[in-house]
């Protein structure tokens, strides 16, 4: 009997969506398998609101997602579970392909005996697992794409480092990442001066102090800083507590503008703080077309997803991108005795970042290196040269 299968998108979007879509979808005609698009993530079983992907020209190179989106916690909706379950009957699906990050991953808990792929798609790369020594998924879908245009956004190269030395400016740049710093570690690849994460509480006395140091010496100065940042009394830096989601989430506002605004006036003792800058690009990070590792990683989980369904998957399974002896390939991650998508947060730690020195580690560069290229050094230090001497 042909296998029937539903195929949904939910919580933020990230470039490499479609390409996911239209691999599965692809990959399903290939095999015998009748793969179903839901409009907009749980959302759309809700409402029973299907996509006929054999109508779409899905053009696997533009961002976003044909089947569009919602953010929907089902633990706050009465009677979700018996509504998604009678969904399933009335359509006819035999399992899902859910694609998202940790808030839309954890309502497939609440279906343990529905067969379902989970394909963890982030910018912030915090859905995965990281162990002792090893980082067992490598990144999430989205996160190439926007680890390469943030460090291309603070590069000398190609982006604010020469807006920042043209008029000797302070530039603080904010990156998204609400609980974990991956976006802003990958900015390390563009060379800013200081990175503050989330996971490491600022130290602004000292942040303060290495600014002064950094601009007497250079005459700019760029900072990168995580929207999730947290002051060392661990409040965020600039958050709204009153404006949380249905997941708990806070809404942030402009920790770069914070940030930047205190500097702007603590700094007026050392030098004239006119030209201390926030910049927030926002959704910019995950907007567009994915580059070509984001491409290349969805057209393989999404081939991967609807041949696990051919292999016969009773429950849901994580399907992941790992780093193997002859580069990325798809893993799956056996979810059986998890409680929820919770258990899957990966955060940065001091194998990768150093906070005394707002920076990435060796460790971590040697991680980022795979993902993406880095500013040539060698360049990029022979230009600091140059212009210490103007």
């Amino acid at each position: 009997m042909k296998r029937r299968i539903g195929i949904l998108t939910g919580g933020g979007d990230v470039p490499p969506l479609n390409a996911v879509i239209g691999s599965a979808y692809r990959q399903a005609e290939s095999v015998g398998v009748d793969l179903v698009g839901i409009a907009r993530g749980w959302q759309g079983l809700f409402e029973m609101d299907l996509v006929d992907l054999s109508r779409l020209s899905i053009d696997l190179s533009i961002g976003g997602t044909v089947l569009k989106s919602s953010r929907v916690n089902l633990n706050k909706v009465d009677g979700s579970r018996e509504q998604i379950q009678r969904a399933l009957s009335r359509l006819g699906l035999d399992g899902l392909i859910v694609v998202g990050g940790e808030d839309t991953l954890s309502n497939a808990f609440l279906f343990r005996d529905v067969p379902q792929v989970l394909i963890s798609k982030t910018i912030d790369n915090d859905v995965g697992i990281n162990e002792p020594g090893e980082i067992v998924n490598y990144f999430t879908l989205g996160y190439p794409t926007a680890a390469q245009k943030i460090s291309s956004l603070v590069s000398l190269k190609e982006g604010l480092r020469t807006t920042a030395y043209s008029h000797e400016r302070i530039m603080v740049v904010e990156s998204m990442g609400m609980h974990a710093g991956w976006l802003a570690l990958a900015s390390s690849m563009g060379h800013p001066d200081f990175i503050i994460i989330p996971e490491f509480p600022l130290n602004y006395d000292l942040l303060m102090e290495k600014v002064v140091e950094r601009y007497r010496k250079e005459r700019s100065v760029l900072i990168v800083v995580s929207e999730g940042a947290r002051w060392e009394n661990g409040e965020y830096i600039s958050a709204d507590e009153s404006e949380k989601d249905n997941f708990g989430h806070p809404r942030f506002k402009g920790g770069a503008e914070s940030l930047a605004k205190r500097l702007k006036t603590d700094l007026k003792t050392h030098f004239d703080t006119r030209n201390v800058n926030a910049v927030n690009p926002s959704y910019i990070y995950r907007a567009g077309k994915p580059n070509q590792l984001d491409y290349n990683s969805a057209i393989l989980l999404g081939k991967e997803g609807v041949d696990l369904f051919s292999n016969g998957i009773s429950e849901p399974v994580l399907l992941t991108i790992s780093d193997g002896k002859d580069g990325f390939k798809a893993e799956t991650i056996d979810l059986r005795g998890q409680t929820g998508i919770d258990k899957f947060h990966r955060f940065v730690d001091s194998r990768y970042y150093d906070p005394a020195e707002f920076q990435i580690t060796p460790e971590g560069k040697s991680y980022l290196s795979k993902i993406v290229s880095e500013v040539d050094e060698v360049e990029y230090g022979a230009k600091r040269e140059i212009t210490r001497r103007v």
